[in-house]
Order: structure tokens, then C-alpha cells, then sequence
């Protein structure tokens, strides 16, 4: 089965990684989604902003605002930590399933060379990847109103 379905995949390495990347953001956008508080998120987010904006116009209590600041951005951590454990291993998985089924393949081809690539011709399908899921989850972030 998974034979078949690298099959299909190599035919067109582009849609095949812009397909993949765009479920892949919708997965883990609904995940942060659902298993995250995203009213908590927002309040901590909104005073941290707060926060910064002190520090800029009053220098001389930014060691206290800071260290608010920073209590602040554990529960953040916090709150962000259950949605990640369940999303890493599943990564992993497919990650590893992708790199074998599309291993040396130049995805998009550049006339230029990246500097420290591997790849002199172009794009391989991790770069393709990540700037695509760059791309896609803001969208979805923002369209979920996700924090």
C-alpha cells in the first residue's frame, strides 16, 4: 500500500509535498486548537504585549516587568506543551516515510545555488516542506483564529 502511494507521490513531487504540507497544518492548527486555552492564550498574550510596551516607555522597571514577562511565557510554554507531544511522534513517522520516498529528489529546481545545501539544482522536498507549511498554517492559524 505505501509502495503505491510513493508511486503516486513521486509523479508530481510539488503537489504531492504542497498537499501533504497543507494537511499536515490543518492537523496540527486543530490540535493547538482544541487541546489549548485559547482564551488563557489570548490573555497572556495580550498583557505580555502590555508588558513590552512598559518596559520600551518606563527602562527603569523593566527588571520586574521582565520577570512577570517571563512567568508569563512558562504558562504560554505550558499550555502549548500537550498539543506538541501529541503531534511529535506522528511527524516523526511520516517525516521519515517522506524523506525515503522522496530522497535526492530536486522538488523545485533553481537556476542558482544555495549556499551549505546538499542540493545544487534546487529545492528539496523538506524545503518545499517548510516554507509551504509556513505558509499554510498562518493562514489557517489566522482563519481558525487560533493563537
Amino acid at each position: 500500500m505505501f509502495d503505491s502511494l510513493a508511486l503516486i507521490l513521486q509523479q508530481n513531487p510539488v503537489v504531492s509535498i504542497l498537499l501533504i504540507s497543507a494537511i499536515l497544518s490543518l492537523a496540527v492548527t486543530l490540535v493547538y486548537k482544541f487541546l489549548t486555552n485559547q482564551a488563557l492564550m489570548k490573555e497572556l498574550k495580550s498583557e505580555m504585549k502590555k508588558m513590552q510596551q512598559q518596559m520600551k516607555a518606563h527602562p527603569e522597571k523593566a527588571a520586574e516587568l521582565q520577570k512577570k514577562s517571563m512567568s508569563m511565557n512558562m504558562k504560554l510554554m505550558k499550555e502549548s506543551f500537550k498539543p506538541m507531544l501529541i503531534t511529535i511522534i506522528p511527524f516523526f513517522a511520516i517525516f521519515a516515510w517522506l524523506r525515503t520516498v522522496f530522497e535526492g529528489t530536486v522538488v523545485i529546481p533553481l537556476s542558482f545555488h544555495i549556499p551549505l545545501s546538499s542540493l545544487e539544482t534546487g529545492l528539496g522536498w523538506i524545503g518545499v516542506y517548510i516554507i509551504s507549511s509556513l505558509v499554510f498554517s498562518t493562514v489557517l492559524r489566522k482563519l481558525l483564529k487560533v493563537v
